[in-house]
């Protein structure tokens, strides 16, 4: 596609894959310290204590906050919304349900799974929503929104977005390789529809399936960090 000019066809340039400038510099910095500090969170001042975990999701929530009214987000630009809710939710399905209902399959096949009652799956997305929105929040609306700036290009976008998001589950290779393609999913369709609440809905549903299905020595209980370490030894 291009624009007319004295009858000439002008085409347009490609976006650039990469963008540099003042605001891309302020963007960069926010991604920065944000990834910096959960990163911090995850190796150094979580498995020393929990008592710093309230004060930590605090911080986090007060800068990204502050981060998102300096750069001007909207709540519709956050997926703070309902009306895409019922879109969303269908293209999530559509993307999401296949190699959810493959897990469960390989689960059932192999008795690998663990032996929950209905009332222990309810509460397991019950607890694991709060927790899934605000990963969700925290790769949309923060991650991704900074880097959406620095990478206009979608795709490339998209997976670098996934790949930090994947860094953040390190070193358990198998929620490594999982988070990075669920995080560029959940990208993807953010994009598309952007809705946090049905992506965190999808995101607990994908975790709950993934714990009781799958045996621990595969999951190591979806720890990450040091916590995977300790899982391990006890295997």
């Amino acid at each position: 596609m291009g624009d007319h000019a004295d009858g000439l066809i002008v085409r347009r340039p490609p976006p650039a894959s990469f963008r540099f400038d003042r605001r891309s510099l302020a963007e960069g910095t926010d991604l920065v310290l944000i990834v910096a500090f959960l990163l911090v969170y995850i190796w150094i001042i979580e498995p020393r204590t929990q008592a710093y975990a309230w004060h930590a999701f605090g911080l986090f929530l007060a800068f990204t906050v502050l981060s998102s009214r300096r750069h001007g987000d909207t709540r519709a630009d956050l997926g703070i919304r309902l009306d895409t809710f019922r879109r969303a939710l269908a293209e999530a399905a559509v993307v999401f349900s296949p190699a959810l209902l493959l897990t469960l399959a390989i689960g059932l096949y192999f008795g690998s799974g663990s032996h929950v009652t209905t009332r222990h799956i309810t509460l397991s997305l019950l607890g694991g929503y709060p927790w899934a929105l605000f990963q969700q929040y925290g790769l949309q609306c923060v991650i991704g929104r900074r880097l959406r700036v620095l990478i206009p290009q979608a795709a490339a976008h998209d997976a670098v977005c996934a790949a930090i998001f994947a860094a953040l589950h390190l070193p358990n290779p198998f929620l490594t390789v999982v988070t990075f393609g669920a995080g560029y999913c959940f990208c993807a369709l953010f994009r598309r529809c952007p809705n946090l609440f049905v992506l965190a809905l999808a995101h607990a549903v994908a975790s709950t399936v993934l714990y009781h299905a799958l045996p621990a020595a595969t999951t190591h209980l979806m720890r990450v960090g040091p916590g995977y370490y300790q899982q391990a030894g006890l295997d």
